[in-house]
């Protein structure tokens, strides 16, 4: 670079201007060219500039630095855009080896979809609950995940934030290609159905034998009571002694509470309530006859008229 002293005016002007408005901030240099002009190097612009016209022209100034100023914008643009368009490109290529990670854990995940909803299905019907299933999946998600990283062989580094998108997306996947959770509900359900099926017909069956069983005990209970005591040995008692043992009995019977009755009498099979019902009958019928036979035989005894005693009691 030449001494500033051997500038002219004019060239000076530009030098002066060129210190104003680059600064400390950009670098730049000058030399005079071999036309006698002013050429001017400027940090981030490609090429050189110089200066224009002669010293004369008022205006050659004027459009130097414009041309100046011109070229340090288009240059700041550029440079601007630069940054950008690294940062883009990062981006792409991250995009690019996120997605081939993602495509790889879900070509392993669907070779074995076919093991991986019989093993749930299993897992339903075993603990009959659909509440496992999706923590399941999200840890074989996981798994194919870390798989997937330790087998590339190349790949930037992934932050917590963006693996746990990648799991995000794979687990959308699996979702998408493993049954829903209604599926399994639905298929709980008719488990259970089928098992209450299965189960009526036993019940019923068990329910039909008990109640045959019981007709026979029923049917059966008379003939069995009739041969218990036709086997018992007879004892002569006289009647005299019966009679009163039976009353005394009876009475007994009789002087209990309801309540004590009924659950006395309810230790009675079936055959020998019936006997006993019949047994009062015969006990009711014989005292009718016995209190006909007394009346007629006070009728006779007293010798009234019968007629007189029919009106009477006609009457009454």
């Amino acid at each position: 670079m030449c001494k500033q002293t051997n500038y002219s005016k004019y060239q000076k002007r530009v030098i002066k201007f060129l210190n104003d408005l680059l600064g400390t901030d950009t670098p730049f240099t000058y030399e005079r060219a071999k036309n006698n002009h002013l050429k001017v190097l400027i940090e981030g612009i490609p090429k050189p500039i110089y200066t224009g016209s002669t010293p004369s022209d008022c205006k050659s100034i004027n459009n130097f630095m414009a041309e100046v100023k011109r070229e340090l914008k288009a240059s700041k643009n550029e440079a601007e855009k630069t940054p950008q368009q690294e940062k883009r490109k990062l981006v792409s290529l991250l995009k690019q080896s996120n997605d081939k990670l993602i495509q790889n854990c879900v070509k392993s995940l669907r070779t074995r979809i076919s093991a991986l909803k019989t093993q749930e299905e299993a897992s339903v019907l075993e603990n009959q609950c659909i509440n496992g299933i999706n923590l399941k999946r999200i840890e074989t998600v996981k798994q194919s995940v870390l798989l997937a990283l330790q087998a590339r062989k190349q790949g930037v580094y992934l932050k917590p934030k963006e693996l746990k998108s990648i799991e995000g997306v794979v687990h959308n996947h699996l979702n998408f290609m493993l049954p829903s959770m209604a599926y399994y509900a639905e298929l709980l359900d008719s488990k259970l159905r089928r098992k209450q099926a299965e189960k009526q017909p036993t019940q019923i069956e068990s329910l039909t034998s008990n109640v045959i069983s019981l007709e026979d005990k029923t049917q059966h209970a008379p003939i069995k009571e009739a041969k218990k005591l036709a086997k018992k040995p007879k004892q002569p008692v006289s009647n005299k002694n019966m009679n009163t043992k039976n009353s005394n009995s009876a009475t007994e019977l009789m002087a209990m509470s309801a309540n004590n009755r009924v659950s006395l009498l309810r230790n009675l099979t079936k055959a020998q309530a019936l006997m006993l019902i019949d047994d009062i009958n015969q006990a009711m019928a014989a005292n009718r006859e016995e209190d006909i036979e007394a009346v007629i035989a006070l009728i006779r005894d007293k010798d009234l008229p019968l007629e007189a005693i029919i009106s009477r009691m006609e009457a009454a």
